[in-house]
């Protein structure tokens, strides 16, 4: 009886302490799972970052790298040469334009700007120093120039890599901002040998206040209301009550060759073909002069020895006169000496095709070669010099005509105090005008000066319109051999 309590007793107190172990050891374990699955909703420690993400790390656009392989210290304190063409007040404002950028440019770059006279100048130092090896790192010029300084020498830098480069350049707005047919005009067979900063165009100056009174209420139009006016002028001179002006009062002769090619293209012709060769020998070129040639020998058109007839023109001798938007502030001082008020005006040449024609021309900026930290510097000033900004200022003493659109913005009070400059300005931005521009070849320099001599002869008593077509051949020959002797070179 007694074994089989104490049996019993036994197997209760072990059944006791399996139970007791048990509780101890859920106990234990139940916080335990608790924590693995608050850990497994949660991220575990080990997965996140030991530190916060640092702005590298992020996902961002790289910073675009010039492929010119010139960081901006390396151009700290280079210093760079600047052959111009200006002198007196325009000169003066250059120098301003070159102290400012001097003192306010990020790299430190400096620009010595030296006068070396006129265009004609510039041409014969220029090849003096490729001949020397002494050239300067920035030079002004046409385009033809440019072109004649790259053959004597190789010299002239292509700015096409300038322009277009991601951190130096300027962007695809930019760009698109200059005018068109003057941002085109810097390209030769490819290359960009200039930046035009400036551009000009060849006009008639036209007597508004006379030619109403004449009974005309429109400029001229084509050749034909053209030679109408000229002639009218004309006649009133030659039957007014002053003997003076007997023989003036039409159109002063020129046979400048900006004036002549402008009366070509207003005849529908060209001087030139795809290929840049010389093309004067044509139907419209002849048809051009056969109608200067009736302008003159019919009185409308009259010869004076004056350079530049701004006197003649202020004084009712000229109802037109030709000159470019330089001409201008000579023009209004030739009225106020005169003191006369009439209101007088520029048109394009008046035209036998669809739209009136303007001859555009002017200089660029071009660069020099030299070490790479010299010809960026050169870059990034002339990039300053026509932001919108600098060629505002540089028209107000210049007279130029902007080459980005989005300077007018800021030259509209220069609009409004000059008339004359505006109607010009307004004339070339028309879409209705035809905008061309002088070859751009190394001979047209030599070519340009024998079309005035040759064009020249027409305004003579005893050249007869029939020798028209033989003056033509000529001069066509003697263009062509122009242009072979530069390029045989």
């Amino acid at each position: 009886m007694w074994r089989k309590s104490r049996w019993l007793w036994w197997m209760l107190a072990v059944s006791m302490l399996v139970l007791g172990l048990a509780a101890c050891q859920q106990a234990t374990s139940t916080p335990t799972q608790e924590a693995a699955q608050a850990e497994a909703a949660q991220p575990t420690k080990a997965a996140e970052p030991t530190e916060a993400p640092t702005e590298a790390a992020q996902p961002t656009e790289s910073q675009p790298e010039s492929p010119l392989g010139i960081k901006p210290e390396d151009l700290k304190g280079v210093k760079v040469v600047f052959w111009h063409v200006w002198s007196r007040k325009v000169g003066d404002e250059l120098q301003r334009l070159v102290d400012e950028f001097n003192q306010t440019n990020e790299w430190g770059i400096q620009v010595e700007a030296v006068n070396q006279g006129g265009y004609g100048q510039m041409f014969n130092k220029m090849n003096a120093a490729i001949n020397a090896g002494e050239l300067p790192n920035i030079v002004v010029g046409y385009q033809n120039q440019m072109q004649a300084w790259d053959m004597a020498g190789e010299v002239m830098v292509d700015l096409t890599p300038y322009v277009n480069d991601p951190v130096y350049g300027l962007s695809q707005e930019e760009q698109q901002d200059f005018f068109e047919v003057f941002w085109d005009q810097d390209v030769i067979g490819g290359k960009r040998y200039g930046i035009p900063v400036m551009r000009s165009a060849q006009y008639m100056f036209y007597n508004v206040s006379w030619a109403k009174e004449l009974g005309f209420d429109n400029p001229p139009a084509t050749p034909d209301d053209f030679y109408a006016q000229a002639c009218a002028a004309y006649q009133a001179n030659l039957n007014d009550d002053d003997p003076n002006n007997d023989g003036t009062g039409g159109w002063v002769v020129s046979s400048n060759a900006s004036v002549v090619v402008g009366w070509i293209w207003a005849f529908g012709g060209d001087i030139v073909d795809q290929e840049g060769k010389y093309t004067f020998d044509t139907p419209e070129a002849e048809q051009a002069l056969r109608f200067l040639k009736k302008l003159y020998d019919d009185g409308c058109a009259w010869q004076t020895e004056s350079r530049y007839p701004n006197p003649e023109f202020a004084t009712r001798q000229a109802l037109f006169t030709s000159s470019s938007v330089a001409g201008i502030p000579y023009q209004i001082a030739a009225f106020k000496d005169a003191g006369t008020d009439d209101d007088w005006t520029l048109i394009p040449f008046p035209s036998a095709i669809d739209k009136p024609v303007l001859n555009v021309y002017g200089p660029s900026f071009a660069v020099v070669k030299g070490t790479p930290e010299q010809q960026l510097a050169s870059w990034l000033f002339i990039k300053w010099f026509v932001t919108p900004e600098n060629q505002a200022k540089w028209i107000r003493v210049s007279g130029y005509f902007p080459t980005r659109k989005s300077t007018e913005e800021q030259i509209q009070d220069y609009m409004n105090e000059n008339p004359q400059w505006a109607a010009a300005f307004t004339a070339f931005k028309s879409e209705d005008t035809l905008k061309k521009f002088e070859p751009r070849d190394a001979s047209w320099s030599a070519v340009r000066q024998a079309v005035g001599e040759y064009v020249s002869q027409i305004f003579q008593a005893d050249f007869s319109a029939d020798q028209i077509p033989d003056l033509l051949k000529e001069l066509q020959q003697t263009a062509e051999e122009l242009y072979a002797e530069q390029h045989s070179q």
